[in-house]
């Protein structure tokens, strides 16, 4: 897009500075927001994971929280854009909350139409004291995509003023298989974000598990459906790394020493990383798919694990 091309060299400069009155901030599927733009509780990382240059391969998604912060009643307008146009497919969607007690909890999704020059349509009316608009960002990656680094940026215009959020997409070379394994059960609304995911970790390499349809829209929906990715990229990395390479090589990361039969027994999950601790399951399988198996196993590195709640 020709505003693209204007609003790059600005970008870098504007995302490094501190926040402002108006600001935009990405953060991974896994940090959810509250109302007040705050991560949820259950969700927080110690460190969350920096989104400037993130990995994606082809014929797959990738997903990103957005929060976008202006003046209380100040009219904004949102764009995406990309260079090269028209690599990556973007949905924007509007996050919804629902009231549990005192909290709240996101997890509804309203699909948001994007114009011909990247323009974002209006989020709606906000909840009497919200103070962030927040937004999922969902970017499909064709499976014919060029094996290329792909300039994708957020731009908010408030008042003639423009901050601009620039992200360096990473495409890889590996493509995922067109079928899927069917949706694991969602957990829990108020559970943390990586629990859905989790499940449909748990279902592939124990088997069992209960399924479900797709449903309408929901955060919870896209987070497993990215773990059902997940699990379509490691079915087929069997057949190149055989099974009981791939097996060992992933409970490495999620509890170093354990065997199958009694993990399966007593699921455990990397703790001290928040509900970012999945990202190390996504970053193993994308340095396998990316280097044809060739990684170091990540056994060699001490996880604390937390037993999954029964």
């Amino acid at each position: 897009m020709n505003r693209m091309a204007h609003l790059w060299f600005l970008a870098v400069a504007l995302a490094a500075a501190p926040l402002a009155a108006q600001s935009i901030r990405v953060y991974s599927e896994f940090q959810r927001l509250d109302p007040k733009g705050e991560i949820l509780g259950v969700d927080k990382a110690p460190r969350p994971r920096e989104i400037l240059s993130p990995a994606v391969i082809r014929n797959a998604y990738a997903s990103f929280h957005v929060a976008v912060d202006v003046p209380k009643n100040l009219p904004f307008s949102l764009f995406v854009g990309q260079n090269p146009e028209n690599v990556l497919q973007p949905t924007l969607y509007k996050v919804g909350w629902t009231a549990r007690g005192a909290a709240w909890w996101p997890d509804r999704l309203t699909p948001l139409t994007i114009s011909a020059d990247g323009k974002v349509a209006d989020a709606g009316p906000l909840l009497p004291r919200q103070t962030t608009v927040a937004y999922l960002l969902d970017l499909w990656v064709p499976g014919e995509a060029p094996v290329e680094r792909i300039r994708f940026e957020l731009q908010l215009n408030v008042d003639q003023e423009w901050v601009i959020y620039p992200m360096e997409v990473r495409i890889q070379a590996p493509v995922l298989p067109v079928s899927l394994t069917p949706g694991s059960a969602l957990a829990p609304l108020d559970a943390a974000a990586d629990a859905s995911a989790y499940e449909m970790l748990r279902s592939y390499l124990c088997g069992g598990g209960k399924r479900e349809p797709e449903g309408p829209p929901s955060i919870r929906g896209i987070i497993r459906r990215n773990a059902r990715q997940d699990v379509a990229l490691a079915r087929s990395l069997e057949a190149k790394c055989g099974k009981e390479a791939l097996i060992p090589g992933l409970l490495g990361v999620l509890a170093p020493g354990a065997q199958p039969a009694s993990w399966c027994l007593a699921p455990a999950f990397p703790a001290g990383h928040g509900a970012e601790g999945y990202l190390r399951v996504r970053d193993h399988l994308y340095r396998l798919a990316d280097r044809g198996c060739a990684v170091e196993p990540e056994a060699k590195v001490t996880i604390a694990v937390t037993p999954a709640p029964k």
